[in-house]
């Protein structure tokens, strides 16, 4: 199991960032490799000893040299069994919002995997990224995202489907 952090990074366009990787070493529940690209939103796991609101900042920090970003609530969570080198790992992923005025991207906090599977990080128009036919992860990251961009948080964190 891996406890994780995925936020929902928006800029004062109301542009969402999102990264676009390939990694043979990561396969779905079923074992198959995709074999092309695919947009996931920025974040990463919870380390020992820290709370999900320290992930979400060190991962915004590391991924994309963002400081001085507002962080919202929590809004989705999400289970997803992958396989990761052959095993089978259960992410935990809690689904943060946040916001900057900067569209500046810094990879410098990269690690060594990251830069090797990473293949562009892009700020997406929701209408650009409604209408495109790439892949996005979480799969129903289009159906839940409007409601958001009205402002109409959940009460709760709500659970997602992939």
């Amino acid at each position: 199991t891996r406890p994780t952090v995925r936020i929902l990074f928006f800029d004062a366009a109301d542009r969402l960032l999102l990264m676009r990787a390939h990694d043979p070493d990561v396969a779905d529940h079923e074992g198959r490799v995709s074999d092309t690209s695919y947009w996931f939103t920025i974040g990463g796991g919870i380390e020992a000893g820290e709370d999900a609101v320290a992930a979400a900042l060190r991962e915004i920090a590391e991924e994309t040299g963002h400081m001085g970003v507002r962080l919202g609530p929590p809004v989705w969570y999400r289970e997803c069994v992958l396989t990761v080198k052959g095993e089978k790992r259960l992410f935990e992923e809690t689904y943060f919002l946040a916001w900057t005025n900067e569209t500046a991207l810094s990879s410098e906090n990269w690690t060594e995997l990251e830069r090797s599977v990473i293949k562009d990080m892009k700020w997406w128009d929701i209408d650009e990224l409604m209408a495109s036919g790439e892949t996005f992860y979480p799969l129903c990251l289009r159906e839940h995202l409007p409601a958001l961009l009205r402002g109409d948080y959940p009460a709760d964190t709500i659970t997602i489907g992939l």
